[in-house]
């Protein structure tokens, strides 16, 4: 859905100030403009994993800003995780929410409700810093049906995978971190500690039930894994997962860890993260997928998969506005703001100067004398992967440096990319067959992945119910839906 739009305050404004000498950007140039009206309200619906009751002072201090430079007020609206999908799936219903991030849904479901404004003409007359920010595969990673519906955020787009072990027994059983490099060169080193540490788990899941989040296969968006690009998608034959090489080598492996005691024999009830076993003491290691952030203290890491980037990352997380917004305009110029005004950005990520956190000579900040990220009033610096773009404040000094952000660009860039980037499958026309597949897939996937069942048998097994499920023609419809997207790129 298109909005029509007034060009006539903007002529008006643009006659006034026409004897004026402007070196900044069009964005910036026109939020600088003075207003004789009344701030319009945006809400800005945010993600919350911290605590955020000190959000009414930042917004307040926010406000001082957006007043001044863009004749705009902002609505902070912070919904825990636990309740993200149901609570914005109802704003999105009225008028209440301007601007949100699309994150847990995919951005292709957002469209086909007809929830998101297109964003293409607004793009098309914004500001020359803020369209330097992305790529055009970046930007076309948030675009449907060849229309721009969202900007992405910065975060690590790319992962690596890394096996993260305990430093304490690493240090004690001298291990050489640094010849680890393959899943081969790790099973000596869950057979040492588990002969000289059977107390303790040799090897445990990244979270809960789930072994690995991810590896080699691209989903194409789809992380029921129902059709899959194998070898970090650098082919583009879509297959089904259970019959690639990379799925079967890592099965095949994990089936002899487990068979040899080395990973927890209940990984599939468990549901504590690898980290904290691993920093408390009941376990050895776990596979995780890496950023360049430093690993959590106590722990050392090896990698096994070098950064790589999946088809849908652009899109995992993203900034939209509701279609239903009463100020579109307005929220398309506050979200520009929030990618370029650093002042803005450091306010929404970090909090007030002094109160949330305080500057370090080396051009990190910290938290306050005995506040960390669990205990701090507004807990934005731990969650800067949220946010829209972190790349304009400094980085919080947990990060472990204070180039973080300069580093997460450059290793976003040295990574990888799937060649179907930006390409989103469509289900909604085969969803009975999708749906019986994702249902036989719940069965074998992770079990398959944690070593607790024989790919050797079950692997046959599980293709057989997904052949009588319909996944012939969940994987015909997906390449087909790929070759048009690649043959359109």
């Amino acid at each position: 859905m298109k909005r029509k739009r007034s060009y006539t305050a903007v002529t008006v404004c643009a006659c006034l100030l026409g004897l004026m000498l402007v070196s900044c950007s069009r964005s910036n140039s026109t939020a600088a403009k003075k207003s004789s009206k009344e701030p319009v309200h945006i809400n800005l619906v945010l993600l919350k994993a911290y605590d955020f009751s000190d959000a009414q002072k930042v917004q307040d201090e926010m406000n001082k800003i957006l007043e001044k430079r863009y004749n705009i007020d902002v609505k902070l609206t912070y919904i825990d995780f636990g309740s993200w999908q149901q609570q914005t799936n109802l704003l999105l219903l009225g008028t209440d929410c301007d601007i949100l991030p699309l994150f847990g849904t995919p951005l292709s479901t957002f469209v086909a409700n007809g929830q998101l404004l297109e964003l293409d003409d607004y793009y098309a007359k914004s500001g020359d810093t803020f369209k330097s920010i992305w790529s055009p595969v970046e930007l076309q990673g948030t675009k449907v049906n060849g229309k721009l519906y969202s900007i992405t955020n910065l975060r690590n787009f790319a992962n690596k995978f890394c096996l993260h072990m305990s430093k304490k027994i690493v240090d004690e059983l001298k291990i050489d971190v640094s010849s680890i490099k393959t899943l081969d060169d790790i099973t000596p080193v869950l057979a040492k500690v588990h002969k000289a540490h059977p107390e303790i788990y040799a090897m445990v899941p990244q979270t809960g039930d789930t072994f690995v989040n991810g590896w080699m296969w691209d989903g194409l968006g789809d992380e029921s894994w129902i059709g899959v690009l194998p070898e970090k998608g650098q082919t583009t034959k879509v297959q089904n997962v259970f019959d690639t090489a990379d799925f079967k080598q890592f099965t095949g492996m994990t089936c002899k860890w487990y068979e040899a005691g080395y990973i927890m024999a209940d990984a599939l009830s468990n549901r504590e993260s690898g980290e904290s076993l691993v920093v408390n003491g009941k376990a050895f290691s776990f596979f995780n997928n890496d950023s360049n952030a430093k690993p959590v203290p106590g722990t050392v890491t090896a990698e096994i998969i070098a950064p790589w980037t999946v088809s849908n990352s652009y899109s995992a997380l993203s900034y939209g506005i509701n279609v239903n917004s009463l100020h579109p305009e307005e929220s398309w110029t506050l979200l520009q703001a929030l990618y370029t005004d650093a002042d803005l950005a450091t306010l929404l990520i970090d909090g007030i100067e002094n109160v949330h956190y305080v500057k370090n000579g080396d051009g990190s900040i910290s938290y306050p004398a005995g506040i960390n990220a669990t205990t701090s009033t507004y807990g934005g610096a731990a969650q800067y992967w949220s946010y829209p773009y972190a790349a304009l404040t400094p980085p919080i000094d947990t990060l472990g440096s204070p180039d973080f952000f300069r580093e997460l660009v450059a290793f976003n860039k040295s990574a990888t990319v799937s060649k179907a980037a930006g390409f989103l499958f469509d289900s909604t026309s085969i969803t009975d067959q999708y749906t019986a597949c994702v249902n036989v897939m719940n069965k074998y996937y992770k079990a398959l992945l944690c070593g607790s069942i024989n790919p050797d048998k079950f692997i046959p097994q599980a293709d057989a119910e997904l052949k009588s499920a319909g996944i012939d023609a969940v994987i015909a419809l997906k390449q087909q839906e790929l070759d048009k997207f690649l043959k359109n790129k």
